[in-house]
């Protein structure tokens, strides 16, 4: 059984646009906008639980994400038996500006769990 199957949580597609206004916003001085950290892992942890239709122990990302066509951060998913898989999250789309621009969120799996 490969580790897509025994975890569960093989995501395809791109989850669902993101209001950057209720996860940071645009800090002050008028750098680009981020998804909070917080924010981050737990709208991963729902996505990647609803993709594999299985729940998650937890989703802990490194940082927030900037709101930037191909920034990325990395996250590790814990399954309930304990099994850690890398999870990279990627910024894939943005529309509009500032705090009220919405950012399209891909989350893609790594093949092999964490050792």
């Amino acid at each position: 059984m490969d580790v897509r199957s025994r975890v569960g949580l093989v995501v395809a597609g791109t989850v669902a646009a993101l209001l950057l206004g209720a996860c940071g916003g645009e800090p002050a001085g008028g750098s680009q906008p981020t998804v909070a950290k917080a924010k981050l892992q737990t709208l991963a942890k729902e996505k990647l639980e609803a993709a594999a239709k299985r729940k998650a122990k937890s989703v802990i990302c490194e940082d927030g994400i900037v709101g930037e066509v191909g920034a990325t951060q990395r996250c590790v998913l814990t399954a309930k038996d304990g099994t850690k898989i890398g999870v990279t999250a990627r910024v894939d789309g943005i529309e509009g500006r500032g705090a009220d621009a919405r950012v399209s969120i891909d989350f893609k799996v790594d093949d092999k769990p964490i050792e």
